[in-house]
């Protein structure tokens, strides 16, 4: 009996060690628990896969922290990290994470030192987080209807591009004067997918949070542009996959015409590395990071290369049969990519100094742009 006694002294021994030991026992194994890590398959957070099991345990507790409401898990115990550990995983979190829509209030270029969401802030986003991504779904839907929408990856692309410039209007950062902050409707997917306005940031989010849940995989990246020597400012655009190959895509770029919808005006759809950083390039903090942006090589599915409106040496035939195409199906302007550089500007030469286009025995006066960064043509009558 005595024996029987001991044995179930020290199970008890065990069992209340088990639990005290549990209090200190991270719960998080790779991923978060909340179920909106699963608004589209998790593999498709490009950079969470490039964190180590140790950032991913932190990634994981963080992200519960902001879809749950709970401060108490920001700085659960998850081992030691370094500093650069923790910077890593707060990148993951703000940029790869469109689904959270979320914004800290200390949001700024050291990612080391982001602070925990304070109390009221982490009762109050996971309500305003299922509201707006709720009106978020449903915007998908109304990509679903938009006439570029079809069966192929690079149809549901263009569609979402399409989506964002006719229902999204680029807004400089403003206050509404009663107080309320626009960051984290112009900044988060909310802003490019359902209030309308957005700055570069939110159509990214946007593109990002609608190429994800569609099944495609999609990056947002953030970088410096230079529009004139001695100047340059941030911006924020995507490098999504078409069967198989990564292309740079900029629906805020092709959103160029806030007051119009400009017709065949795709300079910023699926254009390789090669072209984008002539006039673009990625922050530092990424590359301080650790972390990779995905190669874009291809012109393959370039917009005006799938839809045959590009031209090599035999430029002059080539666009009279473009405009012709075009004109004959109604249009008033069509956009041509050159092969490169030095073909579009002997174009320019030619053009600028007759404005005029041959059409068997009729010359047309036409107007000519090259968009700025691309070596696309903009031709418009």
């Amino acid at each position: 009996m005595k024996r029987f006694i001991s044995v179930i002294i020290v199970l008890i021994l065990l069992a209340v060690s088990a639990g005290a030991g549990a209090k200190y026992t991270p719960p998080y194994s790779t991923e978060p628990t909340a179920e909106v890590w699963h608004t589209y398959d998790p593999e498709l957070h490009y950079f969470y896969q490039q964190l180590t099991d140790a950032e991913k345990r932190r990634f994981s507790s963080r992200y519960d922290c902001i879809a749950l409401g709970k401060p108490e898990l920001w700085q659960y115990p998850c081992g030691e990290l370094s500093y650069l550990n923790i910077a890593r995983v707060n990148y993951v979190l703000l940029f790869d994470c469109p689904e959270l829509l979320y914004l800290p209030e200390n949001y700024g270029t050291d990612l080391g030192l982001v602070q925990k969401p304070n109390d009221a802030a982490c009762a109050r986003h996971p309500i305003l987080m299922e509201e707006r991504l709720s009106l978020c779904m449903e915007a998908m839907d109304s990509i679903r209807k938009e006439p570029e929408w079809g069966e192929s990856d690079f149809e549901k692309e263009l569609a979402a591009d399409r989506y964002l410039v006719r229902h999204c209007q680029y807004q400089v950062e403003e206050d509404l004067g009663n107080g309320e902050n626009l960051d984290d409707r112009l900044r988060t997917a909310y802003g490019g997918l359902v209030y309308g306005k957005a700055v570069c940031e939110g159509y990214a989010a946007a593109m990002t949070l609608a190429m994800r849940c569609f099944g495609i995989p999609c990056v947002r990246t953030n970088g410096v542009y230079y529009p004139e020597k001695g100047q340059e400012g941030g911006h924020a655009w995507n490098i999504v996959q078409i069967d198989g190959e990564w292309y740079h895509e900029d629906a805020t770029w092709n959103d160029m015409d806030d007051e119009t919808y400009l017709e065949d005006f795709y300079p910023f759809l699926n254009n390789p590395s090669s072209d984008v950083y002539n006039v673009l390039r990625n922050e530092p903090a990424r590359a301080q990071l650790n972390f990779r942006n995905p190669l874009s090589t291809s012109i393959r599915y370039n917009y005006y290369v799938r839809m045959g409106q590009s031209v090599g040496d035999d430029w002059q035939n080539e666009i009279v049969q473009i405009v012709k195409k075009a004109r004959s199906a109604g249009k008033h302007a069509v956009g041509i990519r050159f092969s490169d550089s030095a073909v579009l500007d002997a174009a320019l030469d030619t053009m600028n100094s007759s404005g005029l286009l041959m059409f068997g025995l009729l010359y047309f006066r036409m107007q000519a742009e090259p968009i700025w960064g691309t070596d696309v043509l903009y031709i418009w009558w």
